[in-house]
């Protein structure tokens, strides 16, 4: 009787570390990705997108975007791209602008949701090279902007709701009337809505 209840305990102990591996393993599986629904390639469009810097705004009409973004990532970082294709009706101190931006996409890194709306996912936008030229001005703007993705509305907004200061900065041979030097910042503001809508989820 002792030999079968004996047997009968480690049976149950064995059974017990069986499911305690396998459920870590399962529990392990499916988190601590981000996931993107439905991603894929999108695009997006702004009104009266502003560039900030020391001594004027530049402001434009209008503003269109196009990029992806990864279904799933495993840290958030560099996981879509974001390309400007368009700014209308660009001025500065009454001087008309026109921009062009580097040949590799800017990147959109996955930071945390914030912490203040849970429906926001805190993001960064690296790898920013933007010239603009008009007349007697020529400047070059490199660098990290930052902002906010919500998933209620599906909009992309930069430089606003209490994100980091941007780290995007005028380039050195920069030449615009005295208006800019070398090392000024620029602040970047700008909603744009995605389409399609994304869904947006941290890590478990």
């Amino acid at each position: 009787m002792r030999l079968l209840l004996r047997r009968a305990a480690m049976s149950g102990v064995a059974l017990v570390a069986a499911l305690g591996v396998s459920g870590t393993s399962a529990s392990a599986t499916g988190s601590g990705v981000w996931t993107v629904s439905p991603g894929g390639l999108y695009t997006g469009s702004a009104t009266n997108p502003a560039f900030t810097f020391p001594a004027a705004t530049f402001a434009c009409s209008s503003s269109t975007v196009s990029g992806s973004l990864a279904a799933t990532d495993a840290d958030g970082m560099a996981a879509g791209t974001f390309m400007p294709k368009s700014f209308s009706t660009c001025v500065v101190a009454g001087i008309p602008f026109t921009y062009t931006v580097g040949p590799t996409p800017w990147k959109i890194n996955l930071l945390q949701r914030n912490a203040a709306s849970p429906s926001k996912i805190d993001v960064s936008i690296s790898g920013v090279a933007l010239n603009w030229s008009g007349t007697g001005c020529n400047v070059s703007w490199a660098g990290t902007a930052y902002g906010q993705y919500d998933n209620s509305t599906g909009k992309l907004s930069i430089g606003q709701g209490g994100v980091p200061a941007s780290q995007v900065v005028a380039q050195p041979g920069v030449s615009c009337l005295g208006l800019m030097q070398p090392g000024d910042a620029l602040t970047i503001k700008a909603t744009y809505t995605l389409n399609p809508k994304q869904t947006i989820t941290p890590p478990a």
